[in-house]
């Protein structure tokens, strides 16, 4: 990240982007030295401070992947990212709600993306990945619930 702040690295991923697969690197070695120590349970303010974060990174990175004629995706993925943002511990069903809207805009975009009736740079399995995550985040929803 500092590399492409200071114009050394020159990139197709956005600087945010660098910090996203950072921020999921960061967290996975926590979990996992958590369960090294016998802790493995979930902390509800943590599960979603950082799912929503990264769910409203996620409609940020798919708006700016989307073809420019996709103006109704796109518009949806900015007003999905925004809305992102302001969620946070104290709506349950807020959450949940969104969640569940947001799998079901990623399993057609998926499907769009791989059937190509959707145009974007956005690969096949980064389509899957997110879609993937959103579901875990559903996942770890349920169990600090």
């Amino acid at each position: 990240m500092k590399a492409q702040d200071a114009g050394q690295l020159k990139s197709l991923a956005y600087p945010t982007f660098f910090e996203h697969v950072a921020l999921e690197g960061d967290r996975f070695a926590r979990r996992l030295e958590g369960f090294s120590s016998g802790k493995v349970e979930l902390d509800r303010s943590e599960v979603i401070n950082f799912w929503t974060r990264i769910m409203g990174e996620h409609a940020d990175f798919i708006a700016h992947m989307l073809d420019p004629k996709e103006r109704a995706l796109v518009e949806t993925a900015m007003k999905t990212g925004k809305a992102w943002r302001k969620l946070d511990d104290g709506s349950k069903k807020k959450v949940e709600g969104t969640l569940e809207g947001f799998i079901a805009f990623k399993k057609t975009a998926q499907a769009g993306v791989e059937s190509g009736k959707i145009d974007s740079i956005i690969h096949p399995i980064l389509a899957d990945h997110v879609l993937r995550e959103a579901l875990k985040f559903s996942d770890e929803l349920k169990r600090v619930s």
